[in-house]
């Protein structure tokens, strides 16, 4: 039993009898060892609030002595009310030396110094009352049970062991006498950044908590991990509601839910931040190659390759260590050594926003975060911010590409799991991948993969694909966990490390391979800042409600329209994914500043022109309901000035004497970089710029939607199309937005204003992937019966376009982008245009498809600009 310190009472509660005060030894301890650790100050507001409506019961998991005397200091440091009573534990050595003496002189008088049993039953009468009086308390559920086998049977300790669920039947049964509300609160005290490895005695006092460890561990790994220590305050339960929502099952039973309820609650806490244990790797390879499919598999092969199975086995065995993560807590310090050492010198900081819809789904479910990809520094921004927060780092599905020496080992102790980009014809790889992924699913772990597969080399999402998403769904209908949710991710850079790479890429140069050689030489990256991130997570997805009924008829269904279904299913989650990671992306000064510049049918742009396009297009964006950065807010604010300085100092424009404020040009050597820039906001604008081409050609209601569809479904390879049945009414809402801002003339007829700053910004929006798709019909019209390699043939679209450009048929040179030249050629393919074949090794031969006869047509369509009718054939 024990009456702890206390701080003054709320205004108007009775004050206790004696308040108790720790003793100097203990004060100084905790304001030299505990000053550091942390506590949400959201939280403790609520508790404060709490605190002037009614009785506060705090609820502990495990007895410690240790996370008693932090939860003391931190509750009077925050000065939220300090409980007058806790359950079995000797805090009297707390104390002043003063109360110590005159305590044990009392005691012994009344001849109770060791009478257990009345003790017990006094602690439980003085709960009782400090409840019905108003006086805060602190029940700890359980005890440690083996400690007490020595002096009572096993039956006795395990009683002793789980005392707090008498507690609670005090404080229910006296409940009805109380004049306030009750509100039960959960308290955990979460050391360390997680790791919690089994069979490592030192990572697990180092780094993490036993289940339930004595009051020596406690105390050390409170000692030696006090900055990465934090106090969990948890939603309350309201007492009075909880009786009465199950008042017909009696006092014992309601006991039972409650102390039930509790218990969940704090292992959810504590598992956010620890995890699922960390099995060494040998054991993780002996789980997931065995069970009855790795066997046959094995034999299959063995079958196949003439080869015995002991052999097959090893293979297997190798391409376990391939790619198996091998996650320790000492791995991920030296990355984030690392990361805080070249963070600052890059980046001016991060924002988030939306964590903490992600932290209540890993509490109860496993979590598959779906980021886009659009630098290196993606890996370990997200395992970054779940450190920081005090939450377990995912586990990262990486290609195999960044396994290079000597940081393929360190990726792998961070979390990272390597996987190759195709493992077609090899069922033995695809095996042990599969139970690897299931493992990971069905132990609960987080994890991350990038769907788009490689980075983003134009800004923008690239289509989904569907391999690893394929796997997890696969693994979840197979009946490994009951939910699963998906998390798609929007990473948003002021600019990006890889800007000068990602031009190089998209020019025609060979992509550069990783390798340590590559790291070093791109250290010069440090000299330079890149702005702020923006890290924005999207609405959790359940992948159980998702499926529906699908899941089981899938579970026991394996034939061919079942596996077509599954297919069309996991295609439309894919696209899913992508755009929600759209809806959330944040729009920033630079790439509305890019948007405006790129979009000029120009390559120079008058000031005032620049700051009346980028205010129409802001203007557009919060009328869509789109997130500003910071950076995005001021130059609103100023008229774009800091923009335009941040863009010229990076070499990205260059400002020219001329009339007013000057002549704002945009390089052509820089017009791809600005371009990636442009992408990262351009699906904001995909509908408002086609909308305003459908007006500007004439075009009526129903003619209209045909036309705004027509482009979308060519442009299908660029961006994740928008649902159909969404169209019309975000096409109303602006049509009206257009009306209002004078874009459209009065009258019943929508007719175009050609000179409004709007609607010169959004007829340019899309400019360039018109010029690349008919670049791309054009060259492909000069196409031979023997046909062309696919290199060959995006060369030749280069040497077109540059003709074009002295013919004054096109300007704008990001239109060369690779990428969006070989996404017309794969969208032609699909349309049966032309037809690709596999040539030598692994290029591609395109050669005329079945309707290669309409390309003409669709190149004579694709000549006109935006705004402007094609000429009749």
């Amino acid at each position: 039993m024990s009456e702890p310190a206390a701080v003054q009472p709320a205004a108007g509660r009775a004050q206790p009898t004696s308040p108790m005060r720790l003793g100097g030894i203990a004060n100084f301890f905790c304001r030299r060892f505990l000053s550091e650790v942390r506590v949400d100050p959201d939280a403790v507001a609520r508790l404060r609030e709490l605190a002037a409506r009614g009785t506060l019961v705090y609820v502990m998991r495990f007895r410690s002595v240790t996370d008693y005397l932090l939860v003391i200091f931190i509750l009077a440091r925050e000065g939220l009310p300090v409980p007058q009573f806790v359950n079995d534990i000797p805090s009297l050595l707390l104390r002043p030396v003063r109360e110590i003496a005159v305590t044990l002189w009392r005691r012994l008088r009344a001849m109770r110094a060791f009478g257990r049993e009345v003790r017990t039953f006094e602690d439980r009468d003085r709960c009782q009352r400090m409840v019905r009086q108003g006086h805060p308390v602190l029940i700890f559920m359980r005890s440690r049970a083996s400690g007490m086998r020595f002096f009572a049977g096993r039956r006795g300790a395990v009683s002793r062991g789980r005392s707090g669920s008498d507690y609670l039947r005090e404080i229910v049964h006296v409940m009805p006498a109380c004049s306030t509300d009750v509100f039960l609160v959960p308290v955990a005290v979460l050391r360390g950044r997680g790791y919690r490895r089994k069979e490592s005695r030192l990572a697990t006092l180092v780094y993490s908590l036993q289940e339930t460890p004595g009051d020596v561990k406690r105390l050390i790994s409170l000692l030696w991990n006090g900055r990465d220590t934090s106090v969990s305050l948890g939603r309350e339960v309201r007492l009075g509601e909880f009786i009465e929502k199950y008042r017909a099952d009696g006092e014992d039973r309601i006991v039972r839910r409650l102390a039930r309820a509790l218990q969940i609650f704090l292992y959810r806490e504590e598992r956010v931040v620890w995890g699922p244990p960390l099995l060494p790797k040998r054991q993780v390879r002996q789980m997931v190659l065995q069970g009855p499919e790795m066997a046959a598999t094995v034999r299959a092969v063995a079958q196949e390759r003439q080869v015995p199975e002991s052999e097959v086995w090893r293979t297997a065995e190798r391409y376990f260590d391939e790619i198996a993560a091998n996650f320790h807590g000492s791995y991920f310090s030296v990355v984030a050594f690392l990361f805080n050492r070249i963070w600052p010198r890059v980046f001016q900081g991060f924002e988030y926003e939306g964590l903490d819809k992600v932290v209540e789904c890993v509490k109860e479910h496993p979590v598959v975060l779906v980021p886009c990809h659009r630098s290196h520094f993606d890996y370990l921004i997200l395992s970054y911010l779940f450190h920081a927060n005090f939450l377990s780092p995912p586990h990262i599905a990486a290609g195999i590409n960044m396994a290079f020496w000597p940081f393929g080992s360190l990726f792998r102790g961070a979390g990272a799991y390597f996987i190759r980009r195709t493992f077609d014809g090899n069922i033995l790889y695809k095996t042990v991948f599969r139970n690897y992924l299931t493992f990971l699913i069905r132990d609960g772990y987080t994890q991350e993969f990038f769907i788009e597969g490689g980075r983003s080399r134009t800004g923008k999402i690239l289509t989904p694909k569907l391999g690893m998403l394929s796997a997890v769904v696969n693994a979840f209908v197979g009946g490994v966990r009951r939910d699963l949710y998906l998390v798609p991710v929007s990473i948003h850079y002021g600019r990006i490390v890889e800007e000068e790479a990602y031009k190089r890429e998209l020019t025609g140069a060979e992509k550069e391979r990783e390798s340590f050689w590559a790291l070093l030489k791109a250290r010069s990256v440090l000299r330079q800042k890149y702005g702020t991130v923006y890290i924005t997570f999207a609405e959790p997805i359940s992948l159980n409600q998702v499926l529906g009924p699908r899941k089981e008829a899938w579970r026991s269904a394996h034939d061919e329209a079942t596996e077509d279904e599954k297919r069309r299913f996991i295609q439309k989650l894919g696209f899913r994914l992508l755009r929600e990671v759209n809806r959330v992306e944040v729009a920033g000064a630079t790439s509305v500043s890019a948007t405006v510049l790129l979009s000029a049918p120009h390559a120079a742009l008058r000031r005032a022109d620049f700051v009346a396009g980028a205010q129409a297009l802001a203007a557009l964006l919060r009328h869509l309901g789109v997130r500003f950065t910071a950076s995005l807010e001021r130059n609103v604010q100023t008229d774009f000035r800091e923009s335009i300085a941040f863009m010229e100092s990076g070499g990205l424009v260059q400002r020219m004497p001329g009339e007013q404020d000057g002549v704002l040009h945009v390089p052509r050597d820089k017009r791809m970089n600005l371009d990636f820039y442009k992408n990262n906001s351009i699906h904001f604008f995909l509908l408002p710029a086609l909308l305003a081409h459908a007006l500007a050609i004439g075009k009526g209601d129903t003619a209209r939607a045909d036309e705004i569809w027509w482009w979308l479904d060519l442009f299908r390879w660029e961006f994740p199309l928008p649902e159909r049945d969404t169209m019309a009414r975000d096409s109303a809402e602006l049509l009206a937005y257009f009306r209002a801002q004078g874009v459209l003339g009065s009258g019943n007829h929508d007719t175009l204003d050609r000179e409004h700053v709007l609607t010169r910004n959004l007829l340019g929006i899309l400019e360039n992937f018109r010029e690349s798709y008919w670049t791309a019909a054009a060259t492909l019209l000069q196409l031979g019966e023997k046909g062309a390699t696919r290199k060959a043939l995006l060369q030749g679209m280069r040497k077109r376009f540059e003709t074009a450009t002295l013919l004054g048929e096109v300007c704008r040179n990001e239109a060369t982008s690779s990428v969006t030249l070989g996404n017309a050629l794969s969208r032609y393919a699909e349309l049966g245009l032309v037809s690709l074949s596999r040539g030598k090794g692994r290029e591609q031969i395109v050669r005329p498809g079945p309707r290669f006869a309409g390309l003409a047509a669709l190149a004579a369509r694709l000549q006109a600009p935006f705004g402007e009718s094609p000429a009749a054939p």
